[in-house]
């Protein structure tokens, strides 16, 4: 897709049919005031242009973008920038006044713990879940949002002892409790008591291992996944055990070793799934009427890119640009270009490609996951790119995954992304972003360089780098195929 490299030109073309003048634009650093000692200035001219900061060459990526650091006096500080290319000059100047930074003021009698409480009700009171509720650790909240224990069935009934904002306090057992939001409830009249567990059965449906619980009525959960040992863990609360008997029904199950359980606390009842295999392709928790039904999922029959099926997203979209570069370049671009290409490699190698989007649009978070769960997808890769520091830093690429066995998935491509010879910014577990957060099966987010960096921007910017940034991506799904597939010999 030349049209991303050609945005740039294009835009710096108008301006330069507009006027006579070589191009320049201050991006940031345009200050009337500030009290810090430096200041990063930022420009953006034609590349191939030179530049200079109060007197200082700086370089000029290809992209026009330039910064430096400038050194400020207490007082008035002027700041000349000059761009010239080709005989012709263009220059900016402006003047930073720095003034001495004051003493931060406290307030008297201020409470530096008011945003972290919770207010407690006088007497509980009852809600029930509603498709797409969730529970939360804490009553913390980010541009994410709180921090996930995970999603939860709708016709639960909840305990509410308290609230923060647009959260209900919930009291998941004697000694437990955590966040639920408000819009994901209706009211109930009374809760459940503690119940009895009944009958379990494990069997093999083809695709997925399944495990049913008899249950009176739902009860909330929390699911979990260790990789070493490998087992999914799931914590029944307000359940004791009264199952009698777990009845194997099929003798030779795809991927459960066998299954156990644990009274954990008296109204705590822990559902323990041990794995034959050390690499996890999923499960889904869900109930059918009051029964607990957790299907695990099989390999693929082919633990390789053929006919295995890929979820690719491109982040943002649409009217959601994502981040946005000194020199113009759009996120939701760049992502789409890299899918893309992606994508073609991997169809090439036999895979089938299921993509939230192929286009300039800007489907929801819920609607890119149920893309992927009707196309039952075995593995997905969200692709986006980063922002935030100083333009002129080089933060590097990052993997990002939320569940425990979603690392090693991760890991693979990072350590690919690195071959880039670029920095690492940071392999990131506990990530709560939406599309991080199915368990039917393995997924990871790439982020790929900061689009705020000059020199990051740049990369971007070079069709040749995206196709790279493709294939390395490409190269660490591969990787971690055969690490799987070498575990099952």
């Amino acid at each position: 897709m030349k049209h991303l490299f050609l945005t740039l030109t294009a835009i710096l073309a108008v301006s330069t049919v507009a006027s006579a003048e070589l191009p320049l634009k201050i991006y940031s650093g345009r200050r009337d005031t500030v009290t810090v000692e430096k200041q990063t200035i930022v420009g953006v001219t034609e590349g191939g242009a030179t530049a200079t900061i109060n007197g200082q060459a700086v370089k000029v990526y290809p992209t026009g973008s330039f910064g430096s650091e400038v050194a400020l006096a207490i007082g008035d500080n002027k700041i000349d920038v000059q761009v010239s290319k080709n005989g012709e000059t263009t220059e900016s100047s402006f003047n930073i006044f720095r003034k001495e930074a004051q003493p931060a003021k406290t307030r008297r009698n201020s409470d530096p713990l008011a945003d972290e409480r919770t207010t407690t009700f006088d007497s509980p009171i009852y809600v029930t879940t509603t498709d797409g509720a969730y529970l939360q650790f804490g009553n913390g909240d980010d541009r994410l949002g709180g921090s996930k224990m995970g999603y939860i069935a709708d016709g639960i009934t909840l305990k509410v002892d308290g609230e923060k904002g647009g959260l209900y306090r919930v009291a998941l057992s004697k000694n437990r409790f955590a966040y639920l939001p408000k819009e994901y409830t209706t009211p109930a009249s009374s809760g459940n008591p503690v119940v009895n567990t009944g009958s379990w059965s494990v069997s093999n449906t083809g695709r997925t291992d399944r495990i049913y619980v008899s249950l009176p009525t739902r009860l909330a959960y929390q699911y979990r996944t260790e990789m070493n040992p490998s087992t999914i863990t799931i914590d029944l609360f307000g359940a004791t055990d009264n199952s009698n008997w777990i009845t194997q029904r099929s003798m030779d199950l795809g991927i459960i070793d066998y299954v156990n359980f644990e009274q954990v606390e008296s109204d705590v009842y822990r559902i323990i799934i041990n794995l034959k295999e050390k690499y996890q392709w999923g499960f889904s928790v869900k109930y059918e009427s009051n029964a607990l039904v957790i299907d695990v999922r099989h390999h693929p029959e082919n633990v390789g890119l053929k006919g295995l099926v890929v979820g690719l997203d491109a982040g943002h979209g649409g009217p959601y640009p994502g981040a946005i570069s000194p020199s113009g370049i759009q996120e939701k671009d760049i992502n789409l270009e890299i899918v893309l290409k992606l994508r073609d490699m991997l169809e090439r190698a036999g895979a089938k490609v299921v993509l939230t989007r192929d286009s300039d649009t800007g489907p929801s978070m819920g609607e890119r996951k149920r893309i992927w769960k009707d196309a039952n997808v075995d593995i997905a890769i969200s692709i986006h790119n980063n922002s935030g520091g100083g333009a002129l830093a080089a933060p590097g690429t990052a993997a990002l995954y939320k569940h425990a066995f979603d690392r090693p998935f991760a890991e693979a491509i990072c350590r690919r992304l690195l071959d880039l010879n670029v920095s690492l910014f940071g392999l990131v577990g506990n990530f709560n972003f939406a599309l991080n957060s199915p368990t039917e099966y393995p997924n990871m987010l790439v982020e790929g360089l900061f689009m705020s960096s000059l020199e990051e921007e740049a990369l971007l910017a070079d069709p040749d780098f995206r196709t790279r940034m493709a294939k390395q991506v490409f190269f660490g799904l591969e990787d971690y195929l055969k690490t799987v597939n070498k575990s099952l010999k």
